[in-house]
């Protein structure tokens, strides 16, 4: 009966020390989540909206110089040089590419009022990750760009072109701004494990 006795006692201090451990360990961590998210969330999002209204306009901008391109392009469905033509729709479809996805950077920013507080962080985060792939991806859209515009003759088409490139560079910029702006609170990255 002792025997008995002390093992449920051994097994209900069991209990009750893994219980104080873990009851630890989660107040630990909330505590660490809070200190890491006290930021505040409106003024994060007061700071970056000038920035994101500037960027759909440019963007916008840049969609018409898109579609004046594409305008342009009917004229040349007829000319016996069709190299012109295929050459005119390969610098538009860099111009697009880069439009579609300075939109979808926009988009993704333009939701941030909506992400719940304690999100926010892990959200920068996302948008950080996102905005460092597409700047890249545009830098190559404008390398394209260049390449085939300085195939074209046709005075038009490489104005519209000219303006699509200093459009494409300046949608650059406002994303390069934007990410400056969300590095500093977004989670830190964690350094890579070594191999």
């Amino acid at each position: 009966m002792k025997s008995g006795h002390l093992l449920g006692v051994i097994i209900i201090i069991g209990m009750a020390l893994l219980t104080a451990v873990l009851t630890g360990c989660t107040t630990l961590n909330q505590t660490d989540r809070q200190k890491t998210q006290t930021f505040n969330t409106d003024q994060v999002i007061a700071d970056l909206a000038p920035q994101i209204e500037t960027l759909y306009l440019s963007w916008h901008e840049l969609d018409q110089t898109y579609k004046d391109i594409k305008f342009l392009e009917r004229g040349f469905l007829f000319d016996p040089d069709d190299l012109q033509l295929g050459t005119i729709q390969k610098a538009g479809l860099y111009v697009q590419d880069a439009s579609v996805r300075i939109r979808h950077q926009w988009e993704q920013l333009s939701v941030l009022h909506y992400i719940r507080p304690e999100m926010m962080r892990d959200y920068l985060t996302l948008r950080v990750n996102g905005l460092t792939s597409a700047i890249k991806e545009i830098g190559y859209d404008e390398q394209f760009l260049t390449i085939y515009g300085s195939f074209i003759t046709h005075d038009a088409v490489i104005e519209d072109l000219n303006r699509a490139r200093e459009g494409i560079k300046k949608n650059r910029d406002l994303l390069n701004q934007i990410l400056e702006r969300l590095l500093p609170v977004a989670n830190p990255t964690e350094p890579p494990l070594a191999l």
